[in-house]
């Protein structure tokens, strides 16, 4: 069965969460703390990043695709969490 959420999240909120997920990949970039991520992360940050190419540089709006870059964000941000 469906359970309710307790929040609702904006679409301007939504792209925040982006906005922090790139943020923090730079940061690490810039570190170079890639070493210690397991490779799901990995994995993640390559999606996040073609997705983001995707949508913001090349313009492809379609709504698949910002979903799909809604979703690896959310998982990603997860990840990290778990990750640190």
């Amino acid at each position: 069965m469906l359970q309710q959420q307790d929040f609702i999240v904006t679409t301007e909120e939504e792209f925040q969460q982006i906005e922090s997920v790139k943020s923090h990949i730079e940061e690490m970039h810039h570190r170079g703390s890639f070493f210690h991520l397991s490779l799901k992360a990995l994995e993640l940050i390559r999606r996040f990043n073609n997705l983001y190419v995707e949508v913001f540089e090349r313009h492809n709006e379609s709504s698949s695709m910002v979903n799909q870059l809604l979703v690896t964000a959310k998982i990603l941000e997860a990840e990290f969490v778990q990750e640190i």
